[in-house]
């Protein structure tokens, strides 16, 4: 196998999004680390393929610290400055003390908002209190995925439960953190019903601790369970129309509600009929900016009857296989 490049990240770049009721310039550096330990441990959950592409066991901690530099020297000043990893950020096992530290640092200095992403295992008060004393500005951001314990060990494999992640949440904040959610659309073994109902209930269990939410539409990722189901159409991502579904109805509260759009449009991702993804998509990511449910209300597709029917057959026949390409072949 060829040895990855560890001397820049695995991914860099520059977007809006908002904060603190504006829009603003968001950096986001996506390092090329060991990996995530639970992937290490129990080969990590259903739906993530982050390892397969972005890991490099060989990545040192003085590559950690180039890759950040490189991204870092790069582009221009942000407001928002997000650090992703293969897993966790806070794990000393894959993002070593002083390579951390040279991140909140820098971030620091800068005067951004710094997220990071961690499993809850690795968050503390002390740990974040520590991270804070480095860069004030801290948006802790936790994959949760669903509130619902049962989704979480049979659909996400996720290792952990909703009691943990709303100790390291309330951790987390108590030690000055924002706190940033994120939600899955549609593990494998839900239906599409099940899948919107399942990411409504949580929104409801967590409005009150997280700044901000964010609904991940499953995309089918190589490598992984997921892919093995979707391509024998026993999977098939959510609909686009379930998204908007959610980002109308939903009751967040004070948090800031957004909808992740990677690899939507496409056969591996959040999708409708292929007519109307462009205009769904457009429509969601005004919204992510904006929080303006109006555009919103005015999408229209006639493949609307079909997604309905779709509910209403999934029920009928509680299954969870992509219908529509099972029946078309």
């Amino acid at each position: 196998m060829k040895k990855k490049d560890s001397r820049g990240p695995f991914s860099v770049w520059s977007e809006e999004e908002r904060m603190d009721g504006r829009r603003v310039r968001c950096l986001t550096i996506i390092l090329s680390t060991s990996g995530c330990s639970w992937w290490r441990e129990s080969g990590g959950c259903l739906m993530c393929g982050y390892n397969f592409k972005s890991s490099n066991a060989d990545a040192s901690s003085e590559d950690i610290i180039r890759q950040f530099d490189n991204a870092w020297g790069s582009f221009d000043s942000h407001s928002l400055v997000k650090i992703y990893t293969s897993g966790s950020f806070l794990d000393d096992s894959e993002v070593a003390l002083d390579a951390r530290r040279h991140v909140l640092e820098t971030v620091g200095r800068s005067g951004a908002k710094l997220l990071f992403e961690s499993r809850p295992e690795f968050v503390s008060r002390k740990a974040i209190a520590e991270c804070i004393d480095l860069c004030p500005r801290i948006e802790l951001a936790l994959g949760l995925e669903s509130a619902n314990d049962r989704v979480l060990r049979y659909s996400v494999g996720k290792g952990f439960s909703f009691a943990d992640y709303l100790r390291a949440a309330t951790e987390g904040r108590e030690a000055g953190a924002d706190i940033r959610t994120y939600l899955l659309l549609k593990p494998p073994f839900l239906t599409e019903a099940e899948a919107i109902h399942d990411v409504e209930s949580s929104i409801e269990k967590i409005s009150g601790i997280s700044s901000v939410i964010s609904i991940n539409p499953v995309n089918v990722q190589r490598g992984t369970r997921v892919e093995q189901m979707w391509k024998s159409r026993a999977y098939r991502p959510p609909w686009l129309w379930s998204v908007v579904k959610i980002l109308r109805d939903a009751r967040p509260g004070d948090a800031l509600l957004m909808a992740s759009m990677v690899a939507a449009g496409s056969e591996r991702g959040a999708h409708n009929c292929s007519r109307c993804d462009d205009g769904f998509i457009h429509a969601i990511e005004g919204f992510n900016l904006s929080q303006d449910k109006e555009k919103l209300r005015l999408l229209t597709c006639d493949c609307r009857s079909r997604w309905e029917r779709l509910l209403e057959i999934e029920e009928f026949s509680v299954a969870t296989s992509d219908l529509e390409r099972f029946f078309s072949r």
